[in-house]
C-alpha cells in the first residue's frame, strides 16, 4: 500500500535541520485506551496532531528525526493497528493507523526524577458506539444492584509511571500482582466482589481511580503500593488513611509527596488536570468516612502483621491525593520497602504475595462485617 506524506513540507527557505532525535518508543495498551510515549534526547515545544478521517491520527514532531523508519511497527491491540514513521523536511511524521475510531490528545512530559529522556505522550481513547456504551452501563448497574459489597482495589502506578524500584523489585508489577490476588480472594467471600482500577501495565490518573470507585458505589477503596527509603534499614508494612493536616513525620511526608506525584510522573493531559482530583466539602458524612477509614486501616494492618516474616510500622495519616474522594472507607497499603533486602525477598516470593492479598481481603471482610 502506498503511504502518502502526512504533512505538506515547508518552503525550502523555511526548512530547518532536525535538532532532536526520537530515541525510543514505548506503548501501553489498556482496555479503553492506548498510550504511546516517544522518548526524545532534548526538550521541545508542543507536537502537532490531526485526524485523517476515522482511521488515522497524524502526529508531527517539528525539528525531529527517527532512525528506525524503514519498517512499520505492528501493534494490533484492538485500537491501534500499526505505526508508520516518515522523516520529513524539518520534522518527523508519525502515522497512527487505527482499528477503530478514537479520540486523542498529545502533550510533552519532562524527564522523571533522575531520568534524561524528554517525552511526547500521545493518548488514544476508544470512541464507544451507542451499543458499547449501553453494555458498559448495564454491567456497572448490574454490579451496583447485585447487593454485593463492592471493593475497589487499586494497583498503584503503572505504565510510564513504574513507581519505586530496588533489589530487583518493581513497584507497579508487584502492586498489580497483589491487587489481582486481592480481587480473587474477595470474590470468594459471600456477598462481596471487587473491581480493579487497572488490570495491566498502563497508567491511570489519580482522579480516574477515584472515579472508578464512585461509579461502582464501592464501599471500600484499597490502594496497594510498595515503599522505598534513603536507608536500607527501613522495612515493614504500613497503612495510611487520609489526613488534611499533613503527615506527622519526615518519612511519611516524603512518602506522601512521592505518591501524590503520580500524575506528574505518569503524565495527565492538560485538559484533564483541572478535574483530576476532587475537592471535598467536609460535612458529617465525610467525617464518618474518615472514622471508618481509620478503623479499616487498623484491621488490615493487624492482619498484615500475621504474615510470617513480615513486620508492621503502624497506622499513619497523610494528605494522599488518591484517597481524597473519601466517599467510602479508603486506605493506602505500603506492603514493604524495595530498598530493604529482606523486604525485597518477601515481595519477590509469589507465596508471600498471595498471603498479602489474602490477608488484605480478610481485613476488608472483617471491617465490612464489623460495620454491618
Amino acid at each position: 500500500m502506498l503511504t502518502l506524506p502526512l504533512w505538506v513540507t515547508l518552503p525550502s527557505g523555511l526548512v530547518r535541520a532536525a535538532t532532536l532525535r526520537v530515541t525510543g518508543l514505548k506503548r501501553y495498551s489498556a482496555p479503553d485506551h492506548t498510550r504511546l510515549v516517544f522518548e526524545l534526547d532534548a526538550p521541545m515545544n508542543s507536537p502537532r496532531t490531526r485526524a485523517l478521517g476515522d482511521s488515522v491520527v497524524a502526529l508531527e514532531i517539528p525539528g525531529a528525526e527517527y532512525r528506525s523508519v524503514e519498517t512499520p511497527i505492528s501493534v494490533q491491540d484492538g485500537l491501534v493497528a500499526r505505526l508508520v514513521f516518515q522523516n520529513l523536511a524539518g520534522s518527523l511524521g508519525v502515522r497512527v493507523e487505527l482499528q477503530r475510531p478514537a479520540d486523542f490528545s498529545a502533550f510533552t512530559l519532562a524527564p522523571n526524577a533522575g531520568g534524561a529522556q524528554h517525552r511526547i505522550v500521545l493518548d488514544l481513547r476508544k470512541r464507544l458506539n451507542a451499543a458499547e456504551r449501553e453494555q458498559a452501563e448495564r454491567e456497572t448497574e448490574a454490579a451496583r444492584r447485585s447487593g454485593d459489597v463492592i471493593v475497589a482495589v487499586d494497583a498503584g502506578h503503572g505504565g510510564n509511571d513504574p513507581g519505586c524500584n530496588g533489589n530487583g523489585v518493581l513497584e507497579c508489577e508487584v502492586a498489580l500482582d497483589v491487587a489481582r490476588g486481592t480481587r480473587d480472594a474477595i470474590a470468594k467471600k459471600p456477598g462481596m466482589r471487587a473491581v480493579l482500577t487497572r488490570d495491566g501495565n498502563y497508567f491511570v490518573p489519580l482522579g480516574k481511580r477515584q472515579e472508578i470507585a464512585r461509579k461502582y458505589d464501592a464501599r471500600v477503596f484499597v490502594s496497594i503500593h510498595l515503599n522505598s527509603g534513603p536507608s536500607p534499614a527501613a522495612h515493614g508494612s504500613e497503612v495510611f488513611f487520609l489526613s488534611l493536616k499533613g503527615a506527622a513525620d519526615k518519612a511519611a511526608r516524603e512518602l506522601v509527596d512521592r505518591e501524590n506525584a503520580a500524575d506528574q510522573v505518569g503524565g495527565v493531559a492538560p485538559d484533564e488536570r483541572a478535574t483530576a482530583l476532587v475537592d471535598i466539602l467536609w460535612n458529617m458524612k465525610q467525617n464518618e468516612m474518615m472514622r471508618q477509614s481509620e478503623r479499616l486501616g487498623e484491621i488490615v494492618l493487624d492482619r498484615l502483621g500475621s504474615i510470617p516474616g513480615n513486620e508492621v510500622r503502624g497506622l499513619k495519616q497523610g494528605p494522599l491525593a488518591v484517597l481524597k474522594s473519601i466517599t467510602c472507607a479508603s486506605i493506602l497499603v505500603e506492603l514493604g520497602f524495595v530498598t530493604n533486602s529482606r523486604d525485597a525477598r518477601l515481595l519477590q516470593d509469589p507465596g508471600v504475595r498471595r498471603r498479602f492479598a489474602a490477608y488484605i481481603a480478610d481485613g476488608v471482610a472483617d471491617f465490612v462485617g464489623e460495620e454491618g
